[in-house]
């Protein structure tokens, strides 16, 4: 299971709507092929964490199935500081979720947990680790009693404070990271399991970089899958716009995802109409999405902002629909009063 301990850096200073590339930086997704080199490498906070588990040897995440209303010891942390200062650490429990493109990742440090997060027991949250020192910390799981069957994912995120925090450029983006570690723990609860990947609609939205469409889907079952495949194509007047493989990857049990569909060279007038069809193919069953979506007025002023044509009109302006609305009940009012004034005269008596 690609549930992995990484270095996540935390703060990321960039434009709004920047590219999703930029999202492998900030969330926790591999494979365990490099799970050695990652636990055992000092990153820059010169922090070493290395997870020992109870269930499996050689895992670098937590791994057990625990029934309702059990408690048990999934294993240990060990950190290390290799430097000639004084560490100060923060432990905590994360909750666990989807990457937009498929990929297990974890909440960012700091965040409430919920969840199977509340089910984590950590030896301490906070550690000062002397010069050339370690500390072994416990970790354990208590599943409440009203658990539901299912596979359920949390992380623990390790991370030093007082780092100082590396900034890289990136065009016109400029990321601040901090080096932090998130160890992940995939609890299993016995009972039948039910796949289920639905799409539950698509938007449009207009990035620095271009156009980009968004199909929104869920894992509504109780099951990590893993595999996750398909592809999408959308389409403009008959015209394919773009078609783009869904490549393999994990979706875990009960998130959702926004899946981003590039189309940068796209330059659309406002209103107008994209058609999306897609398809996900998961252990159990397939997905499908047939929609449209409309580059509205919205996104249309970004464009504008980045460069692009000018906007039309938001619409009529409120004082031209009142104008209206006034010209109309004149007539109406015009209109009755002349009838009643014939009304009058057709019944006054006509003299001999």
């Amino acid at each position: 299971m690609p549930f992995l301990p990484r270095r996540i850096p935390p703060n990321r200073l960039r434009p709004p709507g920047a590219a999703n590339r930029f999202l492998l930086i900030v969330l926790a997704v591999g494979s365990l092929s490099y799970a050695a080199p990652l636990a055992q490498a000092a990153p820059p906070s010169g922090l070493v964490v290395m997870p020992h588990t109870s269930s499996q040897s050689g895992l670098s995440y937590f791994k057990l199935t625990a029934r309702p209303g059990s408690a048990a010891q999934v294993g240990t942390v060990e950190l290390r500081n290799p430097t000639a200062k004084p560490m100060r650490v923060v432990i905590a429990p994360v909750d666990g979720g989807t990457l937009g493109t498929l990929g297990s990742s974890y909440a960012p440090p700091g965040s409430r947990p919920h969840g199977s997060a509340l089910w984590l027991r950590l030896g301490r949250r906070t550690a000062t680790l002397m010069p050339r020192s370690s500390l072994v910390l416990p970790v354990a799981v208590l599943v409440p009693s009203g658990a539901k069957p299912g596979d359920y994912l949390s992380g623990v995120s390790v991370e030093a404070l007082d780092q100082r925090s590396q900034t890289v450029k990136r065009g016109s983006a400029s990321i601040a990271s901090a080096s932090r570690y998130v160890i992940g723990a995939e609890v299993s609860v016995p009972g039948p399991r039910h796949a289920l990947i639905r799409f539950t609609g698509a938007t449009l939205r207009r990035e620095p970089a271009g156009l980009t469409f968004v199909l929104k889907a869920r894992n509504s079952g109780n099951a990590i899958l893993q595999g996750v495949h398909g592809q999408v194509r959308v389409t403009r007047r008959g015209h394919t716009v773009v078609s783009q493989t869904i490549e393999p990857g994990t979706f875990v049990a009960h998130t959702a995802i926004a899946y981003p569909v590039n189309a940068f060279r796209e330059a659309p007038s406002q209103g107008a109409r994209y058609k999306i069809s897609a398809w996900m193919r998961y252990p159990g069953g397939i997905a499908r999405l047939n929609t449209a979506v409309t580059f509205g007025h919205r996104a249309a002023v970004a464009q504008q902002q980045y460069g692009g044509p000018p906007a039309e009109s938001g619409g009529t302006a409120w004082w031209k629909i009142a104008g209206i609305v006034a010209a109309i009940l004149y007539g109406l009012f015009t209109t009755a009063l002349l009838l009643r004034r014939r009304s009058r005269g057709s019944r006054k008596p006509i003299l001999p």
